[in-house]
């Protein structure tokens, strides 16, 4: 009797291992794999606005004192249909305080792995460096896109309440101390390349 129940437990033990090894088992490896893809964070934006603390192009406008070109309106507030607050005369000079260039960022899928990107990542192209290179966003986090990196980029689209808001923006001070901000500045010292004379920077 005794023999017969151990070989009774011994079957149903193997019946047993035999539907475990038949269960498929998922890799841990492709789990992380997929959810890194899912929680890549898109770049931060305020309503969907993306600021980058500096001027588009080769070499920013890093100085600090920028000489008026022609009459330029500076506005009470950061919009384009903002009241008009006074008008800077041609050859006078103000002083920086802020600089803002206001985006939105345009949302691509990489179309084939290759590089370090998989298929079906999602990236964003943000600010003009120049010399048609880009910053992006990868990943959480800026970073550069080889040229090889194929995208399928989705079509740009502006919000209509942010319009007003977007491109490049001063926040600058008169000698009088009056404060305003100006919109796509064209002033003169903004920069060394720009090869101005009699600069203050």
């Amino acid at each position: 009797m005794g023999i017969r129940v151990a070989l009774v437990v011994g079957a149903l033990a193997l019946s047993a291992c035999s539907r475990e090894a038949a269960v498929p088992i998922v890799a841990p490896e492709n789990k992380a794999a997929s959810s890194d893809v899912a929680a890549a964070a898109p770049p931060p934006t305020s309503a969907g606005v993306y600021v980058y603390g500096d001027c588009e192009g080769e070499g920013g406008c890093p100085n600090r004192n920028w000489r008026t070109r022609e009459p330029t309106p500076m506005l009470v507030a950061q919009s384009k249909t903002s009241n008009v607050l006074a008008t800077l005369a041609p050859g006078e000079w103000v002083s920086v305080e802020t600089v803002e260039t206001r985006l939105i960022p345009v949302r691509g899928v990489v179309r084939a792995d290759g590089q370090n990107l998989r298929a079906g990542e999602v990236v964003y192209q943000l600010e003009y460096e120049g010399e048609g290179v880009s910053n992006y966003w990868v990943r959480g986090a800026p970073a550069s896109l080889p040229e090889s990196v194929q995208v399928d980029w989705d079509p740009q689209g502006k919000p209509p309440a942010a319009e007003a808001t977007l491109g490049l923006w001063a926040r600058v001070k008169r000698q009088d101390g009056q404060v305003g901000w100006v919109h796509a500045p064209q002033f003169e010292c903004m920069g060394k390349l720009a090869g101005d004379e009699n600069c203050r920077d």
